[in-house]
């Protein structure tokens, strides 16, 4: 019986690369597909509410044109870190997905060349994590592990039109590496892809205070398109072959607006809307077939809704909390629990300092969800999931 399936894989085993893409691209953290919002401890702190108020160098990511605020070169550095609390029910038989601390890091510089026109500067991951069910489970035919490593280096300008208006543009590259693996039928089975490659994308902003106490932002980021180049590997094979997957991330738009009833409060809400439509069909190319398969992904353009509010003293203390409703993109008939995409609801706060020319943000975050699932395409991933996560963010800031 082994040597037959050998003797098949080749062919067979396209297929099941179709089946293991189609599982899902890693992120299985969040809803919203897999878009991770979280760069800065005090904007996460706020349910990242933070495109109107955008003052600080996480602008770079939040809203460009915010960086006219900064008078002065700063920089800001921090680590958003995450512990995952997966849980499937499939076919009556309960799994917990791996636990582990997962993290991204951010890094973000502004400084201005006059009284109207700053550069900014940005290394973070505005996507990615992952999630790890093991080889075992009575699912592993659809998702054994899907993972997404990604880097993203950003340049940022903004000019000040007037004293209330300004504008923002941004470049980055991105870097991403995909890993998906499933099982192939037979217990500790697999087939794994992985692949790498680099994009681009840009973006444009606005942010607009008409008067100390109202200001209103608005941002649009491309998104980005990578031709992964990889290698597939299988415990069924002595040795791997080369494949490629095309692979995007989507556009966002974000708007919002804040008020400042009295000194030292601030007060957003903010809607952000991410193209998850243009993840429809990719292309696989595998060195097994000769050729190409389409990949059916067929996601669904999805909202984040996200209220916050803060509080400086006078000394320079600051409190905030914050809610955030992240819609799922994935629907019942394409999902899988690779992402593990659902209506999630994530709670924060945090507290911080503001120094003379330094600052510390500590932000924690808790986010659930419960999801049934009973139209999948693939019948193996039809069943109960649940994801209760806690995550911590700090960001240190020193102005130059």
């Amino acid at each position: 019986m082994r040597t037959k399936i050998c003797s098949f894989f080749p062919r067979a085993g396209t297929a099941r690369i179709v089946t293991l893409m189609a599982a899902g691209i890693p992120g299985g953290v969040f809803a919203a597909g897999y878009y991770l919002p979280n760069q800065d401890a005090f904007a996460t702190a706020r349910g990242n509410a933070f495109v109107a108020t955008a003052d600080n160098p996480s602008a770079v990511f939040y809203n460009p044109a915010g960086m006219t605020q900064i008078k002065e070169g700063q920089a800001q550095l921090g680590l958003y870190s995450i512990v995952l609390g997966n849980e499937a029910t499939v076919g009556g038989v309960r799994t917990d997905a791996e636990t582990e601390l997962q993290a991204a890091p951010h890094l973000f510089y502004v400084r201005p060349y006059n009284d109207r026109l700053t550069f900014g500067f940005g290394l973070n991951s505005p996507f990615g994590l992952g999630t790890d069910w093991g080889r075992n489970t009575n699912f592993s035919p659809v998702v054994t592990e899907a993972r997404l490593t990604y880097l993203s280096g950003t340049s940022a300008v903004a000019y000040k039109v007037s004293d209330e208006l300004s504008v923002g543009a941004s470049v980055s590259v991105n870097y991403a590496d995909l890993t998906l693996e499933q099982g192939l039928g037979a217990p500790g089975s697999f087939l794994r892809f992985d692949g790498q490659d680099v994009g681009v994308s840009a973006g444009l902003s606005i942010r607009w205070q008409p008067t100390e106490q109202h200001a209103f932002g608005l941002v649009y980021s491309s998104g980005s398109t990578f031709d992964l180049d990889g290698r597939t590997t299988s415990s069924l094979l002595p040795s791997d072959n080369s494949a490629g997957l095309d692979f995007k991330t989507p556009a966002r738009l974000a708007g919002g607006y804040s008020y400042r009833p009295a000194p030292g409060w601030n007060v957003e809400a903010n809607v952000e809307w991410l193209n998850w439509d243009s993840l429809d069909t990719l292309t696989l190319q595998s060195t097994s077939i000769g050729g190409s398969l389409p990949v059916v992904f067929n996601w669904q353009s999805s909202f984040i809704y996200e209220l916050g509010v803060s509080y400086t003293t006078p000394d320079g203390y600051v409190l905030a909390a914050g809610y955030d409703f992240n819609a799922n993109a994935q629907p019942d008939r394409n999902f899988t629990p690779g992402v593990s995409d659902a209506d999630r609801h994530w709670f924060n706060c945090g507290v911080g300092r503001r120094m003379e020319n330094s600052s510390w943000m500590l932000a924690y975050q808790f986010g659930y969800s419960n999801r049934t699932v009973d139209g999948s395409a693939n019948p193996l991933a039809n069943g109960k999931y649940k994801s209760r996560h806690n995550a911590l963010v700090l960001s240190w800031q020193r102005t130059f």
